[in-house]
């Protein structure tokens, strides 16, 4: 027989709320990078980002320079990890939440 140490619920809505926070911190810094890099303006920035993130791939909504080009790699890398590990997180919030 072997023991299951089930953790309690507080330690799920942490996790959850962790990822959701580095999901934003994502967005702000993408938001921010390109604002600073490229000039842009909020709404462009937010919506380069936003499409960066959920890599839909509608093109750049303005052409990129050198830096935001290597700004843009950086972001996909980061966001796409931070994305993935909130998802699994939430997913898991949701799954072992109602087993448990």
């Amino acid at each position: 027989m072997s023991l299951r140490i089930i953790p309690d619920e507080s330690f799920y809505k942490k996790r959850v709320i962790t990822a959701i926070t580095l999901v934003f911190a994502v967005l702000f810094i993408g938001v921010m990078g390109y604002h600073l890099i490229e000039r842009w303006n909020f709404l462009d920035s937010l919506y380069m980002t936003v499409i960066t993130l959920a890599t839909i791939g509608y093109g750049e909504t303005h052409p990129l320079s050198t830096n935001g080009r290597i700004f843009t790699i950086f972001l996909i890398f980061s966001g796409i990890s931070i994305i993935g590990y909130s998802l699994s997180v939430i997913a898991s919030f949701i799954i072992e939440g109602e087993l448990a």
